[in-house]
């Protein structure tokens, strides 16, 4: 075997082993303390429900369908579902539609223009939704009031017994979820689906990785944002360096970020080509500043205004990370650097996606896969540590001259 040939063989291994390792499929012992588990969390479940009931009031049923979507992960994850929605507003079009998020302040930003009727903190009650799908990379119908889909929305109702169909062979990958996302990934890809592909699946709606939702952006607020940032009168491009904030990254580097020493080296060709075109970083509590760019808002823009910097962006670079599928809405061309995350699952065709040509696609084999490497290898011998400079500013160059 080659050794890119051999990685991909180790990786395979340890991914079969923690299928097997999660469904306990000899041991009657970890079944049973896997069935205690599941009975804990329904119950825990049902009491959290019961006494969310008694404190609820109770909501007149009305001539609308309601429809709640509930998102678990990071922002990224709520930027693909609102192609999601779209789809979904569009095959509803009567319905009050909800979204259920960790944050307000995150489903502001990416549904600004009435594509939901309203906000739902993640405490909700079911009951008083008559359709309610939760999940990530893929969508359970957690909650279904058929009486009430029958008499609204008839013509959902072979959308949703499709949806239902496949969700009953997937099954084990909600409820060991996000431990299994990495080989849902691989099952969708060969099967020719995406990330958001997947939630098509498992809905019963069609809907795909490339299908467009735009944000729509008022100038105003646009023009007042590049102000307070001084970015009205510059050319730029915009990069990222960093990962989820409510990543723990104490146990190491994180696996989809870059190494600054290459950043370092691609801002130095990058400058001596295009002189007049800003470096521009952006970045939360999880990035570092860097001392080579021109303009460093690491830590210093509100999450409202990103969307309007990046669709004034020339280009942005990143690692697979929110910001990408954030910018994706605004139509901003990215290069995107891929290591742990597979670019067939989660790219757009829009963008130019670069995979590692060392290692790559180990996304969830386990649970610290964003700050370790799976297979040991320290932060410079890393998957992304393989991709150069030069193969980054020429795909930068690529999109700039067109």
């Amino acid at each position: 075997m080659d050794p890119k040939q051999l990685t991909s063989f180790k990786l395979a291994g340890l991914r079969a082993g923690h299928v097997a390792q999660a469904t306990a499929q000899s041991s009657s012992l970890v079944r049973a303390a896997t069935k205690l588990h599941q009975g804990r969390k329904t119950a825990k479940r049902a009491l959290k429900y019961f006494f969310k009931s008694l404190k609820s009031p109770k909501i007149s049923a009305g001539n609308k369908l309601r429809v709640l979507l509930h998102v678990r992960g990071g922002i990224g994850d709520v930027c693909m579902a609102r192609i999601f929605i779209q789809k979904l507003r569009a095959t509803l079009p009567q319905a009050e539609i909800s979204f259920s998020y960790d944050t307000k302040e995150v489903v502001d930003l990416v549904f600004p223009d009435g594509l939901i009727d309203r906000f739902e903190p993640t405490n909700y009650l079911p009951q008083q939704s008559d359709i309610v799908l939760s999940g990530c990379h893929l969508l359970m119908y957690d909650f279904i009031n058929r009486q009430r889909v029958e008499k609204l929305a008839p013509h959902f109702l072979p959308i949703l017994e499709q949806g239902l169909d496949v969700q009953a062979y997937f099954k084990p990958f909600a409820v060991y979820s996000p431990y299994l996302d990495g080989q849902l990934a691989e099952i969708a890809v060969v099967h020719g689906g995406s990330r958001i592909t997947n939630l098509g699946w498992f809905s019963g709606l069609e809907v795909h990785q490339n299908d467009l939702s735009t944000l729509t952006l008022d100038s105003a607020t646009t023009d007042n944002v590049l102000k307070k940032y001084d970015l009205t009168h510059k050319i730029y491009v915009t990069i990222h360096d960093g990962i989820n904030t409510r990543t723990d990254t104490s146990l190491g580097h994180p696996t989809r970020c870059w190494p600054q020493a290459k950043w370092m080296e691609f801002a130095n060709l990058f400058k001596a080509t295009f002189p007049d075109i800003c470096l521009v970083q952006l970045g939360g509590s999880k990035s570092h500043p860097f001392s080579f760019v021109d303009q460093s808002l690491v830590g210093k823009t509100a999450l409202a205004d990103l969307p309007h910097i990046l669709k004034k962006a020339r280009l942005h670079i990143d690692g697979e990370s929110g910001l990408v599928h954030l910018a994706n809405l605004t139509q901003t061309p990215c290069v995107v650097l891929f290591g742990p995350s597979k670019a067939a699952y989660l790219g757009y065709a829009r963008n130019t996606n670069i995979t590692a040509p060392s290692c790559s696609g180990c996304m969830n084999i386990s649970k610290h896969w964003m700050t370790q490497c799976i297979l040991g290898y320290p932060p410079a011998e890393q998957c992304l540590a393989s991709i150069s400079a030069q193969q980054v500013f020429e795909a930068v160059s690529a999109v700039l001259k067109n």
